[in-house]
């Protein structure tokens, strides 16, 4: 019987007072520039047929073609990571 005279007491006093507010910080989104956005154009069919003028499948245009995208692709995670990075 005391435990529920004190429980009903305890929610009365509850009651009786003012609500206390707290603020709490809200994480906010942050939007990327439109530059790390912006889709990579891809360097298109770069790989042949097998033969004596390419190796590894790729002609000289096909491998530099190759070697800039992958450039691309590497400088666009840089670019990701300093604009992540606090």
């Amino acid at each position: 019987m005391a435990r529920i005279a004190l429980t009903a007491v305890l929610l009365l006093a509850a009651c009786a007072s003012d609500p206390v507010r707290v603020e709490v910080p809200v994480v906010q989104r942050a939007v990327p520039p439109a530059e790390l956005l912006a889709p990579i154009q891809t360097p298109g069919r770069i790989f042949t047929a097998p033969g004596a003028a390419s190796v590894a499948c790729l002609d000289p245009a096909g491998r530099d073609s190759l070697v800039g995208y992958v450039d691309l692709l590497r400088q666009r995670v840089s670019a990701w990571e300093g604009w992540a990075a606090p």
